[in-house]
């Protein structure tokens, strides 16, 4: 099987699903990937991304635009992708993909190994598989457990001794920039999404490579593809593998897990994953420890980053709790200590350098997995608006949206205070976990959070002020504020509601809201009133 040349990708097309080869995937009929699990969209996602971005990257943006709106045909990316073929095959003679460059003596593991959720030896041996129980994924078809690979090379998160974490450690954030053809359909958007646009909006020019980490005096293809050379493996505490040791396009391809798929004792059947059925269904893979192990200042262009305490950029990761707008900030403007995806920032440069597409709405599609060591306790995956700014008015949108978020998270805080007083005699001293009263506040603000956004750069633009988009940001809070007291404090069983206790809580949250510390935040005269 080679996975430039076979029909393996699973795609919703205008006909309905079906699978094709990467070269396909211009054909403006394919509309979006179909794998049966998310994550494998969002590494199916990122492996095309990848291949566009090492076989035929756009010299400039002009280029880029007119693939964009006009798609080059199938047989133009067969002919262009055919020098990379021999780094792809899966199961043939000779160097095999995202596998282990010799054959390994390791233990045979279950192919289950492969996916991030397996329960690893030690939660096997303490029974403590509750939520994801042991044996329900025996046997995979080919299709599945390339994909499997992929994802787990690209995500993989701590799991022992010397079994190395991705290169952007272990389930890191991606982001990525997508169409909004919902919201821009009134903006006379002109682009309709396909899978096809889906990647090739994430590839970045050619001129950007050397601006990558990684070292571009590395030509030859084990620099780029790790799997055609011997492994670079880590058993000394100094056996590390850092931009200088690598092209910058083995960003994309990074193979930390040394693992080699068993097609000795492959059967006939279904898949477990995808259903379908298969002539060679794999059950087992031997993995063994000490693979490569990235290390320094790798800054992989489709994930943010975020400082440390000694000034060294590292990947973001996601945290419980989810993704929300509190987040967006970090993922979309440069900080002190933010750093936005490459790719990301190269739209946000809208002067000169950066790409422009007039009329089109864009988001940014935010994906990873929540990572504790090597449990993986949730897959997150949202879009949200992604806003050009001219630099004229960057400084000063940024400020406002500063000041919204940070009055938003002082008022979620405050309304799960509070609820917690009206629920509790003494809420200090109350047990479980009270965060979804916070998510759900800034779930029911997150539509008026965007909205204030898209108005504050329309009056930017037009060079007027903001002080009417925060009184309005004032009355949604307040608003939101007490429904959501009033909702949740009113749910209790009757005879334990306590209707001082809720006086007392309402009146305390009313007084805060209205106080001048908040009002000084918003910049709003205290005697003014909220709109």
């Amino acid at each position: 099987m080679n996975l430039l040349e076979d029909k393996w990708l699973p795609v919703h097309t205008t006909q309905g699903e079906t699978h094709i080869a990467p070269w396909q995937i211009s054909d403006p009929d394919v509309l979006a990937l179909a794998a049966p699990r998310p994550d494998f969209n969002g590494a199916l996602l990122q492996f095309l991304i990848g291949l566009l971005q090492t076989a035929c990257p756009p010299d400039d943006n002009n280029q880029w635009g007119e693939w964009l709106e006009n798609p080059p045909a199938p047989e133009t990316l067969k002919l262009l992708f055919e020098p990379y073929t021999p780094a792809f095959n899966l199961d043939a003679d000779g160097p095999k993909f995202m596998q282990d460059y010799a054959p390994l003596d390791g233990v045979p593991k279950p192919i289950a190994n492969l996916l991030i959720e397996t329960p690893g030896d030690k939660a096997l041996k303490e029974n403590r598989d509750h939520f994801i129980k042991r044996g329900k994924v025996n046997n995979i078809c080919p299709n599945c457990a390339a994909t499997a690979l992929f994802t787990l090379q690209t995500n993989a998160p701590e799991g022992g001794r010397g079994f190395r974490t991705s290169l952007r450690g272990g389930g890191p954030l991606t982001t990525l920039v997508a169409l909004d053809t919902h919201h821009g359909s009134g903006n006379n958007q002109q682009l309709a999404n396909s899978l096809w646009r889906g990647c090739w909006l994430n590839v970045l020019n050619k001129g950007d490579l050397p601006t990558l980490s990684g070292n571009t005096d590395l030509s030859e293809p084990p620099a780029i593809f790790p799997w055609l050379a011997s492994t670079r493996t880590s058993h000394g505490k100094g056996d590390i593998t850092t931009p200088k040791d690598a092209h910058p396009l083995q960003m994309y391809w990074g193979m930390p897990r040394r693992i080699r798929l068993d097609w000795k004792q492959t059967t006939r059947g279904s898949c477990d994953l995808c259903g379908k059925k298969s002539d060679s269904l794999i059950s087992r893979c031997d993995t063994k420890n000490y693979g490569t192990n990235y290390d320094g200042p790798w800054k992989h262009p489709l994930s943010p980053h975020i400082n440390n305490k000694d000034g060294l950029a590292l990947p973001q990761h996601a945290q419980p709790g989810g993704l929300q707008y509190q987040h967006w900030l970090g993922l979309t403007s440069t900080g002190t200590n933010n750093h936005p995806a490459k790719i990301i920032t190269s739209y946000l440069e809208s002067e000169g350098t950066g790409r422009q597409l007039r009329g089109e709405q864009l988001r940014i599609h935010v994906f990873g997995y929540d990572m504790k060591s090597n449990k993986s306790r949730c897959w997150y995956e949202t879009t949200f608006p992604l806003f050009p700014l001219d630099a004229a008015i960057r400084e000063q949108f940024i400020e406002i949206a500063e000041i919204l978020i940070e009055t938003a998270t002082g008022v979620a805080s405050m309304t799960r205070s509070c609820i917690k007083e009206a629920w509790f005699k003494r809420p200090g001293d109350a047990k479980g976990d009270t965060n979804f009263l916070q998510e759900a506040f800034f779930s029911h603000t997150e539509n008026a959070f965007f909205t204030a956004l898209k108005t504050l750069k329309d009056q930017l633009d037009r060079d007027q002020n903001e002080t009417r988009i925060l009184r309005e940001w004032h009355r949604t809070l307040c608003d939101s504020a007490f429904q959501l007291f009033d909702y949740w404090t009113s749910r209790g069983d009757f005879e334990t509601v306590n209707p001082r206790r809720i006086a007392t809580a309402h009146k305390k949250l009313k007084n805060w809201l209205y106080s001048k510390k908040l009002k000084k935040k918003l910049q709003l005269n205290n005697k003014e009133k909220s709109a």
